[in-house]
């Protein structure tokens, strides 16, 4: 299986962190209350988001979600 900008899912892992704030996401919950949820900074959340977009070759949150449900990362 190929993900975004041919990574192959076998190469990309993500943290469980990066994990649990991808699946906060993808049930629609903000930044900040993923935040709340995590028990961390709304800026750890978005920074965790930003690190699995890049792991992911992904522009986007939704592109990352995506990605990540294709490559059976979530």
């Amino acid at each position: 299986m190929t993900g975004l900008r041919g990574y192959s899912a076998e190469v990309v892992e993500l943290t469980p962190r990066m994990r649990a704030v991808l699946l906060s996401a993808a049930a629609g919950r903000t930044a900040g209350e993923t935040a709340l949820e995590l028990h961390v900074s709304e800026a750890t959340v978005r920074s965790i988001r930003a690190a699995a977009c890049s792991r992911l070759g992904a522009s986007n949150v939704v592109a990352a979600v995506a990605t990540a449900l294709r490559a059976g990362e979530l």
